[in-house]
């Protein structure tokens, strides 16, 4: 596998559901930190159908390429892959969307800056049930136990991004919901555990929860993953973080996010 364009200091961040203005205010933050590679964690607002749609990708396009910075998605649940899906998967494990945007596939890989980046987005949506199939929701949101055990047997990962957080993180709900709904809910977060018990990364970067967690992730023969949960658009010192390159433990501080979204 060929490694992804970029290579240097690494900013990862959180869901930011289209929102154009902090979207290209957070580009512009990473890009002052010297940041040549954007991971985002999903909800980013892939490829939404209505009377603007593309307009959102090619305006952070713009910006991206104006910093010279590439944008790499795994997706949420709330990002269309109906088209996406069909683009063939490039040398580099990545499925190029736009010339400074591509895209991770679920239970996909690839090499930036010398870190091995495995991606198994998406997650079930607690409100399925007032969303509109094709419109506002996608019956291919969740991670499938395929795509898991193929990013399993392609072995160990530096970094692992995925949407939802792995069972057993301590993130918090203010909804009251059905069962039903909670078990749907809770099956992407055990199978992202299991994943995480077999490899192990050191560091695994999710969002989904809308909410700013930390947490170590014990796996079964005593080794850890640092978890980081980053927050939504609007948490400046939330949504997102700066990742040093290098040998393990690598250094992950907060990306600030600055100016007027």
């Amino acid at each position: 596998m060929s490694e992804t364009s970029g290579s240097g200091l690494l900013g990862v961040v959180g869901d930011w559901h289209g929102n154009q203005q902090w979207a290209v205010t957070a580009i512009r933050s990473a890009a002052r930190e010297n940041v040549t590679t954007l991971i985002h964690v999903g909800d980013f607002g892939l490829d939404w159908p209505g009377a603007r749609r593309g307009r959102y990708e090619q305006k952070l396009n713009r910006a991206l390429a104006e910093h010279g910075i590439m944008m790499v998605v795994s997706p949420g649940n709330h990002d269309n892959l109906s088209r996406i899906g069909q683009l063939d998967v490039e040398e580099d494990g990545l499925i190029t969307w736009r010339s400074n945007i591509k895209v991770l596939p679920k239970g996909g890989r690839t090499v930036i800056s010398g870190l091995r980046i495995g991606g198994l987005g998406g997650a079930y949506s607690v409100d399925q049930a007032w969303r509109t199939e094709g419109k506002d929701w996608w019956p291919d949101e969740e991670p499938t136990v395929e795509q898991a055990e193929r990013l399993v047997a392609d072995g160990p990962v530096d970094i692992l991004i995925t949407h939802d957080a792995p069972a057993g993180v301590p993130v918090r709900s203010g909804l009251d919901l059905p069962a039903d709904v909670v078990a749907g809910a809770d099956r992407t977060r055990i199978l992202l555990r299991e994943v995480a018990d077999q490899l192990k990364p050191p560091l695994l970067f999710c969002g989904h929860w809308h909410q700013r967690e930390t947490h170590d992730l014990e796996h079964p023969d005593g080794r850890v993953t640092r978890v980081d949960v980053l927050d939504m658009e609007n948490s400046r010192e939330g949504n997102g973080v700066l990742v040093w390159p290098g040998s393990t433990p690598l250094r992950v501080e907060p990306l600030f996010i600055r100016g007027n979204p």
